[in-house]
């Protein structure tokens, strides 16, 4: 008996040690992989279409989701790291161009904002009487603009080779989906039981719901942020409508990146109706997700609005970006075991109490 529990304890330490040695060789890939299955139960639906459209080929249409991922997805961040990286020097010169405009009085109400307000009224004065000195005020920080710029672009380009790992390994995932679901169900039913096995589908279902909304949310807030750039012909309007993009999916504000366009506006035309309304309407816009997300979400499962919305915001305050799926599917799966366990028939848990 004393020996088969040091047998026992042998293996079962064994075990860990291979589960923590994988851990170890799949970790600098876990950000990919994550994102990966995320796509993957994302997309399937569209996948399981294209593919009985062209015959039941699951490796075409598996292809064919891989390079329209890495047209919409990699394509836009090389290009923007490579553009970044390059235009550097660009930069510096249309900064330098900004700086000998003449540019109109700052508007009144400017030195009252909170903060930074009565800072930007000085140097905006500075700048108009006595240039000189106010770009001697900046060049610490403009030293500094280059360097991080190339950073940026590095980063960039660290997140697209992440997001091309990802996109290749989206394409394998949806390739042997079946293969991978089937296995899933298996090992749940081994661990928690035959009852479980439909958890799978509730997790699945709520990535996929989660998915709808960031991506839903996102596009109609860069498509709101485009038409008012283009109404306020503001330059670069289709990278700043990216950028909405970008942030939106993130989870970051969206009024971060029509700052540029508003302050671009008051620069050029002063407290103009123009600059004034578009200041307004990206307000609105970067507030649209609050409403407009969880209602997506909403609609693509039976989970309570006001549990997305912990899930979603919690899950982002927890765990970051990943956090938007990861809370929303961990507040799924306990809210269908609760309710599985509340509805569960008292004869049934007399029973099994007893077999237990």
């Amino acid at each position: 008996m004393r020996q088969s529990l040091v047998e026992r304890a042998i293996g079962l330490a064994l075990l860990a040690l291979l589960v923590w040695l994988v851990f170890l060789i799949l970790r600098p890939f876990a950000g990919a992989l994550i994102w990966a299955i995320v796509l993957a139960v994302a997309l399937w639906p569209l996948f399981a279409r294209l593919r009985a459209a062209i015959g039941g080929r699951s490796g075409l249409a598996a292809l064919i989701v891989s390079v329209a991922l890495l047209a919409t997805m990699v394509a836009p961040i090389v290009r923007l790291a490579l553009d970044v990286g390059r235009q550097v020097d660009e930069l510096f010169r249309l900064g330098e161009e900004l700086l000998r405009a003449q540019g109109p009085d700052p508007p009144p109400w400017l030195a009252g904002l909170p903060l930074l307000g009565s800072w930007v009224e000085t140097f905006w004065t500075r700048l108009r009487v006595d240039r000189q000195a106010a770009v001697e005020q900046l060049l610490p920080y403009l030293r500094d603009i280059g360097p991080w710029l190339l950073g940026l672009g590095a980063g960039l380009g660290r997140v697209a080779l992440e997001l091309l790992l990802s996109v290749l390994l989206t394409g394998l995932f949806l390739f042997y989906g079946e293969l991978c679901a089937h296995y899933l169900r298996k090992f749940v039913g081994r661990v928690a039981g035959v009852r479980a096995i439909h958890l799978v589908d509730v997790a699945g279902g709520t990535v996929r719901a989660v998915a709808l909304g960031v991506v839903g949310t996102a596009l109609v807030q860069a498509l709101l942020a485009l038409f008012g750039y283009v109404v306020a012909q503001v330059p670069a309007a289709g990278l700043l409508a990216l950028l909405a993009f970008v942030f939106s999916v993130v989870h970051l504000p969206v009024l971060l990146s029509g700052i540029p366009a508003a302050a671009w506006l008051f620069y050029q035309q002063g407290a103009s109706a123009t600059a004034i309304a578009l200041s307004l309407w990206i307000v609105a816009v970067s507030v649209l997700d609050n409403f407009l997300r969880p209602y997506l979400i909403s609609q693509g499962t039976r989970l309570p609005v006001l549990l997305i919305i912990l899930g979603v915001v919690g899950g982002v305050f927890a765990f970051g970006a990943m956090g938007l799926f990861f809370g929303a599917v961990v507040i799924a799966v306990a809210h269908r075991l609760l309710v599985d366990w509340l509805d569960e028939p008292e004869g049934e848990r007399v029973v099994a109490d007893r077999s237990s």
